[in-house]
């Protein structure tokens, strides 16, 4: 890591809606910060077996799990404004879901390259939150690796031999050893201290942490709202959310769709 240059370790889980609602603040932070942050991703593995699941704070947890996970999800969307489709929890209500799969695919991709495990990671999102892909599915987690331009061979050859779920253990080891049970959750690391954030945290919230921890030396970029701009940052990340345009360039969120949906030509 770079000297002057921050790590923010975040703690999530492909699945995880609040950390799909994250997407927007951390590429928020990518964009004013560039180099001078580094970004990284622990598996948190949510849910084992969600016949053994109860998250009591959330009303989620025994037969009636996939509508309750719906509704949840339904609910931290109008909070969150990442779009969602809760339906994908009805068409797999009677399977045996875990989320520990798509943890594992990560791994998988991230050893190929840090760079390839996030783009991977954003996929798998993008495939569960809005588009109802069953991203536990090896077929489909094959068909996501080879869109993001994993070498495909890698990455079965990654999950069959055991290597991407070592890697699945280590991150959950990490979770255990730093208390982190609920996801997301970060860790902000720079300049020989740290600081734990438990939760869905603002881009304040971050701004004020990243610049107390440098003693205000990072210096975030301006963002102005261009259409040049804009265009340029839909093209780079491919898919992008109205909330994620308002979020980096400090727009309405009415007015962010309009633009989203005019340089998206939906």
């Amino acid at each position: 890591m770079k000297k002057n240059c921050i790590e923010i370790i975040s703690y999530t889980d492909p699945y995880c809606t609040w950390c799909w609602g994250s997407e927007p603040i951390m590429r928020k932070l990518k964009e004013q910060y560039g180099e001078q942050l580094k970004i990284s991703y622990v598996m948190g593995g949510l849910v084992k077996d969600i016949r053994e699941f109860h998250d009591q704070a959330n009303a989620i947890g025994g037969e009636h799990w996939y509508r309750q996970v719906a509704s949840h999800w339904l609910e931290a969307s109008k909070k969150h404004h990442m779009p969602v489709d809760e339906q994908i929890y009805y068409d797999i209500k009677n399977e045996a879901f875990s989320t520990y799969p798509a943890c594992i695919a990560f791994q998988a991709a991230k050893l190929q390259s840090e760079a390839l495990g996030e783009r991977y990671l954003r996929r798998l999102r993008e495939a569960t939150s809005i588009e109802r892909q069953v991203i536990q599915s090896r077929a489909v987690q094959n068909k996501l690796a080879e869109e993001v331009g994993l070498n495909l061979p890698l990455f079965k050859r990654s999950i069959n031999n055991g290597a991407a779920n070592k890697a699945f253990k280590k991150d959950l080891q990490q979770c255990r050893n730093k208390g982190i049970s609920g996801f997301p959750s970060f860790i902000i690391r720079g300049f020989g201290e740290e600081i734990l954030l438990k939760g869905y945290t603002s881009y304040k919230t971050f701004s004020y942490c990243l610049q107390n921890l440098s003693k205000h030396q990072l210096k975030p970029k301006a963002s102005t709202a261009t259409f040049s701009k804009i265009l340029d940052f839909i093209a780079r990340y491919e898919k992008v959310a109205a909330i994620e345009v308002a979020s980096v360039f400090d727009l309405p969120l009415r007015k962010a769709k309009t633009m989203h949906t005019e340089l998206n030509g939906t």
